[in-house]
């Protein structure tokens, strides 16, 4: 017969404990700084509707965690574009944008911008 040893105060105490930890406070992430890129202030610190408006509709909408991503390709390059929330507008703006090309070799921005734009004929 095997006998299974008396509990003792300590491991009472030890178990007893474990359902008092209050759980951890969320942390707020800092707001996302964002620089004017020339050539593409007709984007930056907007919201999406701008863009699409601009450029049309997305071949990718990407959602992770608070973050989205828009990629428009056109004109030879691929834009993506990403968004963030922005308290200060009440929903979620662009913040940063990069361009490739087709190959993935990267591609200048506001070349790429410049070129979806004038091939949606809003240049």
């Amino acid at each position: 017969m095997r006998l299974i040893p008396p509990i003792t105060a300590a491991a009472l105490l030890a178990v007893a404990g474990c359902g008092e930890t209050p759980p951890p406070k969320p942390i707020a992430a800092p707001p996302v700084a964002f620089k004017p890129v020339p050539g593409l202030e007709r984007i930056i610190g907007k919201p999406a509707t701008t863009a699409t408006g601009l450029l049309g509709v997305p071949g990718l909408d990407r959602h992770d965690g608070p973050g989205r991503s828009l990629q428009f390709a056109a004109a030879g390059c691929i834009l993506d574009v990403y968004y963030y929330p922005d308290p200060a507008a009440g929903q979620p703006t662009a913040r940063y944008a990069e361009a490739r090309l087709p190959d993935g070799k990267p591609d200048a921005t506001a070349r790429c911008f410049a070129a979806q734009i004038a091939a949606k004929g809003h240049g």
